[in-house]
């Protein structure tokens, strides 16, 4: 998105390319956060407590534990329990494949940013832009395939590493930037950069808490 944003608004100009941005993330994050908790809704009203534990337990998604749940009740595959087995695997690839736009390609020129600042100085002269992409592309690769190889509790990953990180970065890091960077002055003492902060601050406060 920052680097879109950098490229249309050298044609387009700030301010233009600012409010476009602010409707797009407006409208995308409205969309997301309805489609969200319509399903969590749906699986909370389906399944009982102790089903939920249960998906957690065998770590797969909640429509393959539903497809299961549903034909044990029956004693065979019905229509439903087969649609949901399948829809399972459909909507795990679209997953990845907008996980792919919104984590890989964000990953990749942030280790390209990384290698070229630590590794070669900042000297762009120095080094290819393919070289960069492989071995970003390899590392990511490598750590991929290590992590599937563990397969790990995906919901426990995420607790332990994915929202204090995820806090950090659109919580915390924002208000930092706001804070200290002139451009970002405009947006300085507005209430609701107060409500960030509180909670980016109590999600990782929470995790510390869990941990000991």
């Amino acid at each position: 998105m920052v680097s879109k944003r950098e490229e249309y608004e050298k044609d387009f100009g700030r301010d233009f390319t600012e409010r476009k941005c602010s409707q797009i993330i407006s409208r995308a994050s409205m969309l997301m956060v309805a489609v969200v908790m319509f399903f969590a809704f749906s699986c909370l009203f389906t399944l009982s407590p102790a089903n939920m534990a249960e998906a957690k337990a065998q770590n797969i998604p909640v429509l393959s534990y539903l497809a299961n749940h549903f034909a044990s009740m029956t004693g065979t595959k019905t229509t439903f329990a087969i649609t949901l087995e399948y829809a399972a695997s459909i909507i795990a690839l679209v997953a990845i494949f907008k996980s792919f736009f919104g984590h890989y390609l964000g990953t990749l020129e942030g280790l390209n940013g990384l290698i070229l600042k630590f590794g070669y100085k900042g000297d762009k002269t120095k080094v290819s832009l393919g070289k960069l992409n492989t071995i970003s592309m390899i590392f990511i690769m490598g750590s991929t395939w290590v992590v599937a190889y563990a397969n790990p509790n995906i919901l426990d990953l995420i607790e332990a590493m994915g929202a204090p990180i995820i806090a950090s970065l659109l919580c915390l890091l924002p208000m930092y930037a706001i804070r200290k960077a002139p451009s970002l002055a405009k947006y300085r003492g507005r209430l609701d950069n107060v409500f960030v902060t509180v909670i980016g601050l109590l999600t990782i406060l929470n995790i510390v808490y869990k941990l000991f």
